[in-house]
This record gives C-alpha cells, sequence and structure tokens, in this order.
C-alpha cells in the first residue's frame, strides 16, 4: 500500500467553466500515470441552507443530490474514496481519520478553486505538520488566471515555494523518474 495521497479537491460539474474544465482531462492523465504508487481520493463541495455560501452568498448552486454537485466524468472512477464537505477546507476528523489508517506520509493537492478550498485544505493540512504539495498546474480558479496566480503567491509564501509545484516535479517526487 501506498504512503502518498494524490487529494483531488472539489472536482465538480459546477465547477467547470472556461477557466477550470481543461483540468479533468489533465488530472486523469496525470492520475493514470502514478497510479500504482498513490492512493487517489477527492472532496466534493455539497451546499445546503446553513453552509456560509449559501447564507452570506446567497449562492445555490452543487445543492446536494445535484448534478452540479458530482464529481466530473473524467474522475469519477479513479478515487479510492470521495469526501463530503460542506466548509472550504475538507481538513477535517473524517478526512484525519483516513490519513491516519492508510498511514500517508504526503499529500499532493490539486483541484478547485485555488483560492478558496485547496489553500484552505493545503493550509490546514500543513499547520497539523502533515507533508503536503500543491501541484499547481493541475489547480485552477472559476473566477480565472488572475485569482489562480494569487491564491499560489499566499501558498508560496505560507507553506514555501519548495510546496508549490509542477505536475512533471509531483511525478518524478512519486515516480521517482
Amino acid at each position: 500500500m501506498s504512503n502518498i495521497l494524490f487529494l483531488i479537491i472539489d472536482m465538480q460539474n459546477g465547477f467547470m467553466n472556461q477557466y477550470t474544465e481543461h483540468l479533468a482531462d489533465k488530472m486523469a492523465r496525470f492520475q493514470s500515470r502514478i497510479s500504482g504508487n498513490v492512493i487517489t481520493a477527492g472532496t466534493r463541495y455539497v451546499n445546503h441552507k446553513h453552509t456560509a455560501c449559501y447564507v452570506f452568498e446567497g449562492w445555490k448552486s452543487c445543492m446536494a443530490g445535484s448534478e452540479e454537485a458530482e464529481i466530473v466524468p473524467e474522475l469519477r472512477g479513479s478515487m479510492t474514496r470521495v469526501f463530503d464537505k460542506d466548509k472550504y477546507s475538507c481538513w477535517n476528523e473524517e478526512m484525519k481519520q483516513f490519513v491516519r489508517e492508510h498511514e500517508i506520509k504526503k499529500i499532493y493537492f490539486a483541484g478547485v478553486n485555488t483560492g478558496c478550498c485547496v489553500l484552505h485544505s493545503v493550509l490546514d493540512c500543513y499547520n497539523d505538520l502533515v507533508d503536503c504539495a500543491v501541484i499547481e498546474d493541475l489547480c485552477g480558479s472559476t473566477s480565472g488566471p488572475k485569482e489562480h496566480e494569487a491564491a499560489l503567491t499566499v501558498l508560496r509564501s505560507c507553506i514555501t515555494e519548495e510546496r508549490v509545484i509542477l505536475s512533471s516535479r509531483a511525478y518524478e517526487e512519486i515516480c521517482g523518474s
């Protein structure tokens, strides 16, 4: 069993647009190249009447049971497990337990939105002293490249530049070539 987790954040139908739709195929190709060396899991943001996005923003997409809330077809079958969440961060007791049970030594994050769910999840993971990295070319923002780049700047500052990497480097680290 691998001690590496490839964690795909919120690759859901409701988060696909002109800025993010290219990520699904790119992630699927990357995941197929590393599949024998890692555990792949995902997260799904499930909106409801008691989330901050609903209450403060009036955002009513990705509601429980909707097609918008479902993982994109390109990635549905490739994940060992999908964790539902209703906050930006996926770093909750259920995720921590999964990491402990699988004796995960390093987590590689990818997904959307870089400045919301990816950022919060990575910072929470990092603060718990779990080795992690963000694969910058496998992340994106539904708000566009400026938002994505701004989040990467924050991540480089907070978790170190060495932990914000390209997929080519992640592949080398995971597969050793």
